[in-house]
């Protein structure tokens, strides 16, 4: 991986560990505020989407970045399965 890329990588980590404290900061002033239950169950919803799309965002960009060109369905295929039915 290049060092420019592996910069933008931890930036972009820093910049959504940011991004999460603050959306927790708001949640928790709502919540201070009285906002309804639904409304602070919604936005809590809202906030564990955007830590989800965040952390899938890195993960692939780290994926591409290191030019890693296997299936990762192929590697499933061959590991055990960790959540058996």
């Amino acid at each position: 991986m290049q060092p420019d890329t592996q910069k933008s990588l931890a930036q972009m980590a820093a910049a959504l560990t940011e991004l999460n404290q603050a959306l927790q900061a708001e949640l928790i002033q709502m919540q201070q505020a009285g906002l309804p239950a639904s409304k602070i169950e919604h936005v809590k919803a809202g906030v564990r989407a955007i830590q989800d799309c965040g952390n899938m965002l890195l993960i692939w960009s780290d994926y591409i970045a290191r030019g890693d060109l296997s299936d990762p369905a192929e590697q499933l295929d061959s590991e055990k399965d960790l959540f058996p039915r």
